[in-house]
């Protein structure tokens, strides 16, 4: 990540990489991941910009930048990820091979966080 912060290449991919983490690490509450998955969905099938995502969150529960899952919060489902953060990390070659493994980190997560958004 520390690539995104340093050259613009890497950067374009931020909300993706941020929004697949916290997913997969069990960083949100309830009612972020159902936000989070509006979001992904938006950006990944709709062709929503970076900037559409930011002025959605300043008016959803994203606006607080993260809302923790509550610390007596029952447990989340587990998920078998069939991708992570690691699997990009080993992939990568430059800009554009990890722009490319983190959109696909980015659909797969998508297609994988169900359990995480159903009612518990």
């Amino acid at each position: 990540m520390a690539f995104e912060f340093t050259d613009p290449g890497y950067g374009r991919v931020h909300f993706l990489t941020i929004a697949c983490y916290m997913v997969q690490h069990e960083g949100y509450s309830d009612e972020l991941y159902v936000w989070v998955q509006t979001a992904l969905r938006k950006y990944l099938e709709e062709g929503h910009t970076t900037e559409m995502i930011r002025q959605d969150s300043a008016q959803g529960p994203g606006r607080t930048k993260g809302i923790p899952m509550p610390a007596d919060a029952p447990p989340l489902p587990k998920v078998a990820w069939s991708m992570t953060v690691a699997g990009v990390a080993s992939q990568m070659q430059d800009a554009e091979s990890y722009c490319k493994l983190i959109e696909q980190w980015g659909h797969t997560t998508l297609q994988e966080m169900g359990p995480l958004v159903l009612k518990r």
